[in-house]
């Protein structure tokens, strides 16, 4: 190019193969070299367009794309980039890089540290150069991806998540490696987000709302979208899982923020039928909450006259419907909240029987968790042992055949990681069990002027914990209890008659209550059995 010729106009394009390479010098590197390549050349438009190879490969060819419409729209003429491998590392880009250049003879794309210049007259040997390169460097990039991928796969095999955890947990360095640990102030968050969904209360977008609402916000400060609430959900991490290309793996080391039950409960209403209702201001107690027995069709509610009025909605099937039947509200009501009658204790005296029975079962079972947890600290010791012994024999070469070296260490660590998960599992039952049954009684034995002064939403989360499913035959509600529910309604009556049988006999003059001397008739209360003491 002569002085008395126009300068053309270039862009600059940087490409790195790793995230260190990004934060070091390399990215700022190209750029330097391909800026003092340009002086008294070509014009540089704009900034340079720099990628990280860390980066996805949406996200690489997206910048790609990016920058091809930028220099067809502006006529740009040159692309200037480091070396060929820089520019494209796959065939079909190398194609629109070289349609561009036939498309123009002014055109051209300067491999700075190669010295050559690629446009439409050259020559077919430097043409096979540049297929060989793009061929090498496509095959680099794939390489490159296989052992990214291995070590993935070696990651999650330990049981280490391989990428950012969502929200509810951080990322910390230990012992050189990065760990997930729970997120203290985002954490409640997300625990008390599957809480509410589990209810069947709440809907997505009532969630987004409320969330919001609370200050809920993201590393960006945004507000936390449905659809990412809804990706959330389905998120195994929770409960200490790990979902990886489509893979769940089990083993995660994170500690889980929920339990699996929780997990598989909002799994099914996200599956369900019946959807989760709509959020609105005024709801009906009983929306998305009753199906029809007959056509399968939720109920649906509408307010007429100061009443609410349901009937089955099916579409077709609706039309045919052999117990298509109006409901109103309130006389659906008395049917679900007879259960406060049966599940409540008759008598401030029968709970304080109910707390005797609870502290003696409890502290039996204390003592059955610590002879567990010794059964399982010897098993855990005898296998670390067994596979300190299975290393020292493979390093004195004892052990000459490898297939049996790895069979037998594979095998010992199947059992040391389940016996580590036992071991987690019987430590985390904790002391709240004792807590958690005298509190279901109380509630119980309140339950009446619970739901009296309670609202419409306290109202629709208690009969959540009370019923799985109400069916509508006629008008009658058929009812399928929660395991809680049920327990209470099976031996709850047992003490009160006995109570009541106590209470009409009389030794030495003094009325006696014989409840505590029944304790095979209260059930061994578990950690499991908190479903009435879920947050709204």
């Amino acid at each position: 190019m002569t002085n008395n010729q126009p300068k053309l106009r270039a862009i600059k394009y940087c490409r790195v193969s790793s995230k260190e390479q990004e934060l070091g010098y390399s990215l700022d590197a190209q750029e330097k070299l391909q800026t003092e390549y340009s002086k008294g050349k070509f014009i540089v438009v704009g900034q340079a367009y720099r990628i990280a190879e860390s980066a996805s490969g949406k996200q690489i060819r997206k910048k790609f794309n990016e920058m091809m419409m930028f220099v067809k729209k502006n006529n740009i003429k040159v692309i200037l980039c480091e070396k060929i491998d820089r520019l494209t590392r796959n065939p079909k880009d190398a194609v629109a890089i070289y349609d561009w250049l036939q498309e123009d003879e002014e055109r051209a794309v300067h491999c700075v540290k190669e010295n050559f210049i690629a446009n439409r007259n050259t020559k077919a040997h430097e043409n096979l150069v540049w297929d060989m390169k793009v061929a090498i460097a496509k095959f680099y990039s794939q390489n490159l991806s296989e052992e990214v991928k291995k070590g993935q796969k070696e990651m999650l095999s330990q049981g280490r998540f391989p990428t950012r955890p969502p929200m509810g947990y951080r990322t910390i360095e230990e012992n050189g490696h990065k760990a997930h640990v729970i997120d203290e102030e985002t954490a409640p968050f997300m625990r008390r987000m599957f809480e509410l969904y589990a209810t069947g209360n709440y809907s997505i977008i009532r969630l987004e709302k409320e969330f919001y609402d609370e200050g809920l916000r993201t590393k960006s400060g945004k507000r936390l979208r449905k659809s990412k609430i809804h990706t959330m959900l389905q998120n195994p991490f929770f409960y200490g899982g790990m979902l990886w290309m489509g893979v769940t793996y089990p083993n995660g080391r994170h500690e889980a923020l929920i339990n699996k039950d929780l997990f598989d409960k909002v799994q099914l209403i996200l599956k369900r039928k019946i959807k989760n209702p709509k959020y609105q201001k005024h709801n009906s107690l009983f929306k998305s909450k009753i199906v029809c027995d007959g056509c399968g069709g939720t109920v649906t509610w509408y307010e007429k006259k100061g009443h609410w009025y349901g009937h089955c909605n099916n579409s077709d099937a609706f039309k045919h419907c052999p117990k298509k039947t109006g409901l109103r509200e309130d006389r659906v009501e008395p049917q679900l909240t007879g259960i406060f009658d049966v599940i409540a204790a008759k008598d401030e005296r029968v709970l304080a029987a109910i707390e005797n029975i609870l502290r003696s079962q409890h502290s039996e079972r204390i003592t059955k968790r610590e002879t567990e947890l010794k059964r399982l600290q010897g098993l855990l010791q005898s296998t670390r042992a067994q596979k300190d012994r299975l290393y020292e024999a493979k390093l004195s070469r004892e052990i000459e055949d490898i297939g049996f070296f790895n069979r037998k260490l594979a095998e010992l660590t199947t059992e040391e990681e389940s016996l580590e998960n036992a071991l987690v599992a019987v430590g985390n039952e904790n002391d709240l069990s004792l807590q958690i049954g005298v509190a279901v009684h109380e509630l119980a034995y309140k339950s009446h002027e619970i739901y009296q002064n309670a609202s419409v939403d306290a109202k629709r989360l208690l009969f959540s914990q009370l019923f799985t499913n109400l069916l509508q035959d006629g008008l009658e509600i058929r009812k399928e209890y929660t395991k809680a529910a049920a327990m209470l309604m099976e031996w709850v009556p047992k003490l009160n008659k006995d109570y009541e049988l106590a209470k009409s006999q009389v030794i030495k003059g003094k009325e006696a209550v014989s409840v505590a001397s029944q304790p095979n008739w209260l059930p061994d209360l578990d950690s499991n059995q908190d479903t009435l003491l879920q947050r709204e």
